[in-house]
C-alpha cells in the first residue's frame, strides 16, 4: 500500500477554518486540537476527577467479550483500572455490515490517536468506540451502497422501525439481512476470501439479536488485532451508572438549553450555519415509552412532555422514573458528549466534519457542568484506489486527485463518440425536415381531390419519420457499442472513487475490500503511517 496526501477542498467553511486553526473557530473550544501542549494540560485536568473505573471496566469486559473480542481489547479495557489512564473516544451508529467506510476510518483514527498519545504522554490511553445504539433513525443504518460491474446499487434491509425504537432494541430480521448479504456478495466477484467472509458474516448474524449485536460481532471480527474497545450507549448496565448525571441534566435543564442556544447562536452569527436545530424548549433528553423513543420538551408550566402528548411529567415525577427505570432514558447530540465526559476520562474526541460542527456549540454547556470541551480531533479521510482503478486512470492520463476535484465529465466529453452522436442527430433532423418538404405536395393534392384521405396522408408521413428515426437510433446504438468499453471505464472510475459525486468513504462499504484483498486488509490499514492532519489520504493498493 502507498499513501499519498492531497489537498481536498471541503464544502464547509467551518472545517476549512478548523484545520487552519483560525481564531474565530478555535474560540468555540477549550483545547484547540492542533496545539500539542493541550494534550498534556487535558491529561492533567482529568487526573483531578474521579470515575467509576472498576464498574466501567467490569461492564466493558462483559460487553466486549460477548462479541469475541481479542486479547488486545481486554488488555486495553483493563488499563482503565489505572488512575492515570485516559481514553480516546469516537463513535457512530451501528450500521449494517459496519456501515459506510468512514466508520472504519474513524476506528483507525481512534486507535492511532490512542497509541500516539500513550507514547507522548507516558500514560495508558484506551481507544473507545462509542456505539450510538440509542439512536432510532433506522433509515440511516439499514443500507449500504455496493458496486456491481460499474454501477452503484443501494442494498437495503427490508425492515421497518415504525415504533421509533433505538437500534440496540430492534430485533434483527435475519431473513432480510441474509438477502442483503447475498446481494452484496453477488455484486462482488468471488475470490479466495469470499467463503470465509460469508461465514464470518453469517456466524455474526446467527449470534445476534439486535443490529448493535451484529455490528459489534463484525467490528471485532474484522478489526481483530486493533484493540478497539466497544461501548454501547444504550447498554442497560451503563444506564445505571449514568443515573447521577441524568439527574443533573434534568435539574439544570433550563440552563442547559440556554447555554446551548448561546453557543449555537454565536456559531451561527460567525457564519458557520446551524449544525443542530435551535429550539427554545428542547430538553435534549429522550424518554422511551413501551420501546418508542420520545423527545422531551419543556412546557410553559416547566414540565417535560413530548410533542404528541403521550407523556407529561413534572420534574419530580421524571426524577422518580429515572430512579426506577434508567433504561428508559437516553441522550441527544447535545447531552451525549456530556455523558461521555461524565463516564470516561476523555482525553480527545475523534469526530467527523458534522460532529466537529455541533461540538462547536457546546462550550458553554460543558462549562455549566464544570467540564471543559476535550480536544476534538478530525477523523482520517481516506480514499482507497484499487490496482484496476489506477490502471484505468492511467489509460486516460487521469490522476485520482484530479478526478476527486473535477470528476470525469470533461474527459468523457472528449471521446469522439459525442461528435459522431451529434453528427447522427444533425443528419436525422435534416432528413426529417426533407421528408416534411417532399411530402407536402402530396398532402396538398389530398386536400384538393379527396379530403377524406387527409388522416391517411398524415399517418403516412408519421410512419416515414418513425422508420427514419428508428434507423438513426439503431445507428447511434451501433456507434455507442464501439465506445461502450470506454464509457464503462468512466462509470467504473466514478463509482469507485467519487460515488454519487461525493467521497468514497460516505457510500462504499468495507466488505468489498475484504472480499477482494483479504482479512488482513484492515490490519494493513492500521499499520500505515497515516498522519492526523488536514490532508485527504489516497491509499493505492499494490
Amino acid at each position: 500500500m502507498e499513501v499519498v496526501e492531497i489537498n481536498h477542498k471541503r464544502n464547509s467553511k467551518l472545517m476549512e477554518d478548523y484545520f487552519e486553526g483560525a481564531s474565530q473557530i478555535e474560540s468555540f473550544f477549550d483545547y484547540p486540537y492542533t496545539k500539542s501542549d493541550n494534550y498534556i494540560r487535558r491529561s492533567k485536568e482529568l487526573q483531578t476527577r474521579d470515575y467509576e473505573r472498576s464498574e466501567i471496566t467490569k461492564r466493558l469486559l462483559a460487553f466486549n467479550q460477548k462479541y469475541n473480542c481479542s486479547s488486545e481489547t481486554v488488555v486495553n479495557i483493563e488499563k482503565l483500572l489505572k488512575r492515570n489512564s485516559v481514553t480516546v473516544v469516537g463513535g457512530q451508529q451501528a450500521g449494517v455490515l459496519t456501515g459506510p467506510l468512514y466508520t472504519i476510518h474513524k476506528i483507525i483514527t481512534i486507535v492511532q490517536q490512542a497509541k500516539e498519545q500513550e507514547e507522548k504522554l507516558g500514560i495508558p490511553v484506551v481507544p473507545v468506540f462509542w456505539i450510538a445504539g440509542e439512536d432510532h433513525d433506522f433509515d440511516e443504518v439499514n443500507h449500504i451502497h455496493s458496486v456491481k460491474v460499474a454501477k452503484l446499487f443501494k442494498r437495503k434491509v427490508e425492515q421497518q422501525n415504525d415504533l421509533k425504537q433505538s437500534v440496540s432494541d430492534i430485533h434483527i430480521d435475519k431473513h432480510a439481512i441474509k438477502k442483503l448479504i447475498e446481494e452484496v456478495l453477488r455484486d462482488n466477484k468471488e475470490t479466495e476470501n469470499t467463503v470465509d467472509l460469508k461465514q464470518l458474516i453469517e456466524n455474526s448474524l446467527q449470534e445476534s439479536k439486535t443490529y448493535t449485536d451484529f455490528f459489534s460481532f463484525l467490528i471485532h471480527g474484522l478489526c481483530k488485532r486493533s484493540g478497539i474497545v466497544l461501548l454501547d450507549a444504550h447498554d442497560e448496565e451503563f444506564r445505571k451508572l449514568e443515573v447521577p448525571f441524568f439527574e443533573q441534566l434534568i435539574k439544570k435543564n433550563d440552563r442547559l438549553n440556554e447555554m446551548f442556544l448561546n453557543g449555537a447562536n454565536a456559531l451561527y452569527n460567525q457564519g458557520y450555519g446551524e449544525p443542530i436545530e435551535r429550539s427554545e424548549n428542547n430538553s435534549h433528553l429522550f424518554y422511551h415509552l413501551n420501546g418508542t423513543r420520545l423527545l422531551l420538551q419543556k412546557t410553559k408550566d416547566g414540565h417535560f412532555a413530548d410533542k404528541r402528548g403521550y407523556v407529561h411529567f413534572s420534574e419530580t415525577k421524571l426524577l422518580e422514573l429515572l430512579a426506577k427505570e434508567p433504561q428508559n432514558f437516553s441522550n441527544n447530540v447535545v447531552t451525549r458528549p456530556l455523558m461521555q465526559e461524565f463516564l470516561l476520562p476523555v482525553l480527545t474526541f475523534v469526530a467527523g466534519p458534522g460532529e466537529v460542527a455541533y461540538w462547536a456549540t457546546l462550550k458553554e454547556v460543558f462549562h455549566l457542568f464544570n467540564y471543559k470541551v476535550p480536544p476534538v480531533v478530525p477523523r482520517l479521510s481516506i480514499t482507497v484506489i484499487e490496482p484496476k482503478i489506477e490502471k484505468t486512470l492511467a489509460r486516460f492520463d487521469l490522476l485520482a486527485e484530479e478526478v476527486m476535484i473535477k470528476g470525469v465529465t470533461s474527459v468523457r466529453g472528449q471521446l469522439s463518440f459525442w461528435d459522431e452522436k451529434e453528427q447522427i442527430e444533425e443528419t436525422l433532423h435534416e432528413v426529417l425536415s426533407d421528408v416534411e418538404r417532399i411530402h407536402q405536395p402530396l398532402k396538398d393534392l389530398v386536400a384538393v381531390y379527396d379530403k377524406g384521405l387527409e388522416a391517411m396522408a398524415h399517418k403516412n408521413e408519421r410512419m416515414l419519420k418513425k422508420e427514419i428515426t428508428f434507423l438513426a437510433r439503431r445507428l447511434e446504438k451501433s456507434v455507442r457499442q464501439n465506445y461502450e468499453h470506454e464509457l464503462l471505464n468512466f462509470d467504473l472510475i466514478e463509482a469507485n472513487i467519487i460515488p454519487y459525486g461525493g467521497l468514497q468513504e460516505r457510500s462504499l462499504n468495507i466488505v468489498k475490500y475484504v472480499n477482494e484483498y483479504g482479512f488482513d486488509f484492515i490490519e494493513r490499514l492500521f499499520e500505515l503511517p497515516l498522519q492526523l492532519n488536514e490532508k485527504h489520504k489516497l491509499i493505492f493498493l499494490k
